[in-house]
């Protein structure tokens, strides 16, 4: 596991980000003193001090004991401290003033924000200097490091697959011939600025009856908009400003494609539906027919992807159908990129059975005809055994960090608690997802040239 590095109160990380390099902040702060100082200094020399009277005596005449040359009642030590004090509350306030009247103006402008403003201000001032992070993968695997990464200072981009064929996503295929939405729609709502328990309620909601049966909200406005413009790229567009996506959501094609599996007894499958459903051991999966354009979006983020996270997910429907289509391979392959299999927290019935991390590695590898990893995240905290047990009834089990197996691959492990204690499923934690990535930032302190300020 890589080093861990010491905690820090969340105030004070989110002040001494105001005065971080280049925040082009403290300039400002600077002159708007100096102006008080100037301002100080003439109603010094507009003013007549003589005729203030009563303010005189009571007043001018303490400053000029406590302040002044004259210090007949205050030794210099108390008076030096003293003007030091005020000095000090003088910045705090105008500080204080500055950093909430930017606050009003942002609110007002971006009333449902999640993140500080010295946040938003430092994205915006270090975006051609952030980390592009790209994650390949679906499914609800993905959700939790792209709800990460939303809260770290990085440029996220999401290559979905959209080559599910069951459920609402394959009705909507067939129906309308657009690829599948629903992972598209997972990605948007964990990437979305707007993100709230209602909002991710309504776009997931999935009707019970009627004619609506068995549709979500999310695919049925993503069907809708994409009816409306003629474009399905378009329409994750367009949902993306409703979401107010941070980040980037790509399918990794526009064509509706079919996925197939063969299995070690050489019989095959088509659907991707259909493939965890024969419960043999796959051997490969493919695409028939077969099909071998990505979208040219596709391989301009994989050429400027600084990290990229395959999983976590289902290994043969969810992460390898991004990567069967030429070049991707190949393209990542050859990449300098910090490339990173994420390992499940459990084996998939019906697709890894049984499968330890060398097992998902090998068949990524083989499926994939290239070593496109270098390092492997595993999870390496307490799995609720209650859950465990439970998750046998359907033949899975926590998947296996065979360490020596791992670096015969020469993959590197690394390993990080992960797993969220609160929920009712075996599920990455995305609180713990975010401190185990912002710890491979921190200790590769380079990447691909990147100086990282973080």
């Amino acid at each position: 596991m890589l080093s861990k590095k010491r905690n820090t109160p969340r105030w004070w990380d989110c002040f001494l980000r105001w005065f971080a390099p280049g925040m082009k902040v403290k300039r400002w702060i600077l002159l708007i003193l100096f102006g008080f100082f100037m301002l100080a200094v003439a109603v010094m020399v507009l003013i007549d001090f003589t005729s203030l009277g009563i303010l005189k005596r009571v007043f001018i005449d303490f400053l000029i004991d406590v302040f002044g040359k004259n210090r007949l009642y205050t030794p210099t030590w108390m008076s030096q401290l003293l003007g030091v004090v005020v000095l000090g509350g003088a910045s705090f306030f105008v500080i204080l003033g500055i950093r909430n009247l930017l606050r009003s103006v942002i609110d007002s402008l971006l009333p449902e924000r999640e993140k500080e403003i010295s946040d938003l201000i430092r994205e915006y001032r270090f975006k051609d200097d952030m980390l592009n992070v790209l994650v390949i993968g679906g499914g609800t695997g993905i959700y939790p490091f792209l709800e990460a990464l939303k809260t770290l200072p990085v440029s996220t981009t999401a290559i979905v697959t959209v080559a599910d064929n069951g459920g609402s996503s394959g009705i909507l295929r067939n129906e309308y011939s657009i690829p599948a939405p629903g992972d598209i729609r997972r990605a948007l709502i964990a990437l979305s600025d707007r993100k709230s328990a209602d909002l991710d309620h309504l776009f997931n909601y999935r009707f019970e009856e009627g004619s609506l049966q068995g549709h979500t909200v999310g695919n049925l406005m993503i069907a809708g908009y994409t009816e409306m413009t003629g474009d399905f790229s378009e329409s994750i567009y367009k949902m993306s400003q409703i979401l107010s996506v941070k980040g980037k959501v790509i399918p990794f094609t526009l064509n509706n494609l079919t996925l197939c599996a063969e299995f070690d007894d050489g019989t095959m499958v088509q659907g991707e539906s259909e493939i965890h459903k024969v419960h043999k051991t796959i051997k490969r999966v493919f695409y028939d027919p077969p099909y071998y354009k990505p979208m040219i979006r596709v391989i301009e983020e994989l050429d400027k992807a600084d990290i990229v996270l395959m999983g976590p997910g289902s290994l043969y429907t969810s992460i390898l159908p991004c990567l069967i289509i030429s070049p991707i391979a190949d393209i990542l392959f050859q990449s300098d990129a910090l490339k990173i299999y994420v390992a499940n927290l459990m084996t998939e019935t019906g697709e890894t059975d049984n499968l330890s991390v060398t097992g998902h590695l090998k068949a990524l590898f083989f499926n994939a005809g290239k070593k496109v990893a270098d390092y492997v995240m595993i999870n390496n905290g307490t799995i609720n055994p209650e859950l465990e047990e439970l998750y046998k009834q359907y033949h899975a089990k926590p998947v296996f960090p065979d360490i020596e197996a791992i670096q015969s691959l020469q993959v590197e492990p690394l390993f990080y608690d992960l797993v969220d204690p609160a929920s009712d499923r075996i599920r990455h934690c995305p609180d713990k997802v975010k401190t185990a990535l912002a710890d491979v930032i921190h200790n590769f302190t380079h990447i691909r040239g990147k100086k990282i300020r973080f």
